[in-house]
């Protein structure tokens, strides 16, 4: 028997490169500035996208979406995506609002229905390498 040393990945099947961001919870202080807490999730962005992809460690099998302002570059939104069929079978996606951001210097902060407070995402990737975000064959 042939016996493969990659086998959980050996039918993956790389996507594209992600960038990663620490979201935190903080304050921000009379100066303006962000101080980082303890790590709340994590924000993956494509090379060439501006929609990042927000995972919340409370919440691990959801994903939302923060995405700029149309009109003010200063301002975020938060979306969750509710994918369902309808009667004849079709998929059908509902795009949901569920928070606010805005700049504040490094940071987005953001606020999000239900979370007692503000998390902020840290506009710095990770040092690491970019993610590969990958996908099953």
């Amino acid at each position: 028997m042939n016996e493969n040393n990659n086998f959980p990945y050996s039918n993956v099947v790389p996507i594209r490169k992600s960038d990663r961001f620490g979201v935190y919870l903080g304050e921000i202080t009379s100066s303006g500035e962000v101080i980082e807490g303890e790590s709340v999730g994590i924000a993956l962005l494509k090379q060439g996208s501006k929609k990042f992809r927000l995972k919340l460690f409370v919440y691990p099998s959801h994903q939302y979406f923060i995405v700029p302002d149309e009109k003010d570059d200063t301002k975020y939104i938060v979306l969750s995506l509710e994918e369902y069929r309808n009667q004849i079978g079709e998929v059908r996606k509902s795009w949901n609002r569920i928070g606010e951001g805005r700049l504040v210097g490094s940071f987005i902060a953001l606020r999000i229905q239900l979370l007692p407070e503000n998390i902020f995402l840290c506009l710095f990737p990770d040092k690491s390498e970019p993610q590969e975000d990958m996908i099953a064959s």
